[in-house]
């Protein structure tokens, strides 16, 4: 039993980082996965997804020798393969292993597990990819059901899932679900990291696009300045980091009639622009 463990251990290691960064060597069949998935990321890195796929193909077949049809580390496999279906927009083949994964992690983990939840938001953003919003609504929703299970109400993953139901909402203009999770990534958020990080500033910022997108001018306002705000304790009042929000809040001020105050903030990201060399 030991042993097995440890096997298994090294091959999540193995497959996470695709073999690339592994000290281990390997020998016979592992050997050959190794070397297969090796060959896979390479090509894909490179963009050369069509020629990635058959060597993918072939650390699945092998993988499935090695390890079984149902170990999770074929889930791994699978979605590596999918991934690249995927990025050639071959939307079927990409859902079949992504439902092979996801079958494969709900055997193995429950329901409820943070993989499986990660596996249901790979077929979330595939649909969403697709246009296919109620079914990938129906599997965001299924994802943060499954990590909130798993972890609790305030875990900081929660705020990846509202956030990516928000953004399935704004493709539907429902302006009522839009604002009610981006609040609550932004409330999981807060109770985790505190008010002055970097990622609270990134939800505020969410907020205040949106607010201005739906022309609520006053509450785009009061989340331009808290983002600014919260970037500038974060990061610090010259940090590269903080230009963005300038220069949103620049436009925002432009388009709503008050030109003066905005040349005020597009100064200032300009200064911390040259201040960095570009």
């Amino acid at each position: 039993m030991g042993i097995r463990v440890l096997r298994v251990a090294r091959w999540f290691a193995i497959l996470i980082f695709a073999g690339l960064f592994s000290p281990l060597v390997a020998s016979g069949q592992d050997g050959q996965l190794t070397e297969a998935l090796k060959q896979s990321k390479k090509l894909q890195v490179q963009g050369k997804l069509e020629e990635a796929v058959p060597f993918a193909e072939q650390a699945l077949a092998i993988g499935k020798g090695v390890f079984g049809a149902d170990d999770l580390n074929v889930a791994i496999l699978l979605d590596h393969l999918a991934s690249l279906y995927k990025s050639q927009q071959r939307y079927a083949e990409a859902e079949g292993y992504y439902d092979q994964a996801l079958a494969i992690r709900e055997n193995a983990l429950g329901a409820n597990h943070p993989d499986v939840a990660a596996s249901l938001n790979r077929l979330a953003v595939l649909y969403h990819n697709q246009g296919k919003l109620f079914s990938a609504e129906f599997m965001y929703k299924r994802a943060l059901q499954s990590i909130k299970a798993a972890l609790g109400p305030d875990d900081l993953l929660l705020s990846k899932y509202y956030n990516n139901l928000a953004i399935l909402y704004q493709a539907q203009d429902d302006y009522e679900e839009v604002e009610a999770n981006f609040l609550l990534a932004l409330e999981v958020r807060e109770k985790a990291l505190g008010p002055d990080h970097r990622e609270v500033a990134d939800s505020l910022l969410k907020l205040a696009k949106f607010y201005r997108r739906f022309d609520k001018d006053s509450a785009a306002d009061f989340h331009f300045k808290r983002a600014l705000r919260t970037y500038e304790r974060a990061l610090g009042h010259k940090h590269p980091g903080i230009i963005r929000s300038l220069e949103l809040y620049a436009a925002f001020l432009k388009a709503t009639g008050r030109r003066g105050e905005a040349d005020v903030y597009r100064s200032r990201a300009e200064e911390i622009r040259q201040l960095k060399g570009g």
